[in-house]
């Protein structure tokens, strides 16, 4: 009994060890799992299911990528916890004020994409060495970046209604709209069927513009000091 016990807690600290190991790896496939699947899975019950369970997995990767100190876990966790509760609180079943949780969900939602970005730029910029890791880190703020930002939308829209709209001069509505124009607006590639119509809105949208053009530029010459400083990099990356 003590030996199967012993085995099974060796097994479990190895699946952890492996995850921290590959932690921005997880994180970078669990962020573009939920963009990706959340257009497809509104609506329906297990469709709502299903994404309130990517929704729990980037949280906890989220959790997990920023635990390099354990006051960063701590604070992870307590922005991570409420928006838990509130996904649990958003299911039919409960009887609750839907728009009150809405709008407590965006605001956790914000918070810990925002501090999640931080903490693992931070990290890029302390790193030594270009590694896999690091790659995937760098991409994770990317993919973060567009997360946060479409969050302040809803937000934005919350706070001022009709702060957005599409090309027919409707109000936006759908949480895949806001990711959409939060993405087009990143990558300055502006189609223009999505326009931010208040000065609250414009103000925000080109804050992210702003920033998405920074972060390639910081990046890139980051990631590239990186590698000619140290050539023996070469050999642990991908």
């Amino acid at each position: 009994m003590s030996t199967t016990h012993n085995h099974g807690d060796t097994a479990f600290s190895t699946i952890i060890t492996h995850i921290r190991k590959k932690r921005f790896a997880y994180l970078t496939i669990s962020l573009l799992l939920l963009i990706v699947a959340y257009p497809y899975v509104q609506g329906e019950m297990m469709g709502q299911i299903f994404l309130s369970l990517l929704t729990t997995l980037v949280m906890i990767m989220s959790v997990v990528a920023v635990a390099d100190k354990k006051r960063y876990t701590i604070i992870a966790l307590l922005l991570a916890v409420p928006w838990f509760t509130i996904i649990l609180l958003n299911f039919p079943l409960f009887k609750t004020d839907y728009t009150l949780l809405v709008k407590k969900e965006i605001i956790f939602a914000f918070l810990l994409f925002a501090y999640t970005t931080f903490r693992i730029f931070m990290h890029i910029i302390k790193s030594r060495e270009v590694t896999a890791e690091i790659l995937f880190a760098s991409i994770c703020v990317y993919i973060l970046i567009g997360l946060t930002w479409a969050t302040l939308y809803v937000m934005a829209e919350i706070l001022y209604p009709g702060s957005f709209i599409d090309s027919s001069g409707q109000a936006l509505h759908d949480g895949p709209d806001y990711l959409f124009f939060s993405y087009t607006t990143l990558t300055t590639v502006g189609y223009g069927n999505i326009e931010a119509v208040t000065d609250q809105a414009r103000s925000i949208a080109s804050l992210e513009a702003i920033v998405g053009q920074l972060y390639l530029t910081i990046m890139v010459a980051r990631l590239v000091g990186l590698h000619i400083s140290n050539p023996k990099a070469k050999e642990s990356t991908i």
